[in-house]
């Protein structure tokens, strides 16, 4: 269990690793503020990874009838932290019954000839886009829900940027030494400070970065079009 830390100790800490800062010495109001910015742009970074973040968490929300796109962040339709990414599949629930939904891109959902096409009954699963616009990302569903339903995504955790120097913060193993050489090389131009100098320091950097990388890679899984699964000789014959 990694044992709980503040912002401020990791901001003297990768001070510390270039000299940047003395020993004996105590950072002013503004090194602190400027290696707390420093900090949660390494956070942000960070979380642009998919395998920096650790884990996923599932968030259910309620589809509106005849709506098909909602805004997902802080205040939109689906009021939660705004995601960075969105992983597939999706699934509705309807009568405890599930319906997977699978994630296209822009280009494959602007092929879609009909994007009005209302869903009927329960056949509500199909597929779903995710803009990750700013300050709201967006989320669009096809066919366009004819009923209230839950749905529920697979969202990566986002690192939440450190308002408070002083509060005790606390991550998974390996986080805190990466974020501490991470923010090492953020802050040593800040102090005059050239990287070059500190080559075992960089090296150091992208090597725990990777270490917590590589601890949260997924294996990959094969997945087929279900039009490619249906069985006999005269469909295997009529693949392109």
């Amino acid at each position: 269990m990694p044992s709980p830390t503040t912002a401020l100790q990791i901001i003297e800490d990768a001070c510390g690793l270039t000299n940047s800062i003395g020993v004996d010495q105590t950072l002013t109001a503004k090194e602190v503020s400027d290696g707390l910015r420093k900090f949660n742009d390494v956070l942000e970074e960070g979380s642009l990874y998919s395998q920096f973040v650790y884990g996923q968490a599932n968030q259910t929300f309620a589809t509106v009838a005849t709506q098909a796109s909602y805004t997902i962040g802080p205040a939109g339709n689906w009021n939660t932290v705004r995601p960075v990414t969105i992983n597939e599949p999706a699934y509705a629930t309807v009568q405890g019954i599930s319906f997977p939904y699978r994630q296209v891109n822009q280009q494959q959902y602007d092929l879609i000839w009909f994007k009005a096409q209302p869903g009927g009954g329960t056949d509500v699963g199909q597929c779903f886009l995710y803009v990750n616009e700013d300050p709201l990302g967006i989320v669009t569903l096809w066919p366009v829900p004819s009923a209230v339903f839950s749905i529920t995504f697979s969202i990566d955790r986002v690192l939440s940027a450190v308002t408070n120097a002083a509060a005790t913060i606390t991550f998974p193993p390996g986080y805190a030494k990466a974020f501490t050489y991470k923010l090492g090389v953020e802050l040593a131009p800040l102090f005059g400070k050239k990287m070059t100098n500190y080559p075992d320091v960089a090296q150091i950097q992208r090597e725990t970065w990777g270490s917590v990388k590589r601890a949260n890679r997924k294996p990959p899984v094969m997945q087929y079009d279900s039009a490619l699964l249906t069985h006999g000789w005269r469909n295997w014959r009529s693949w392109p």
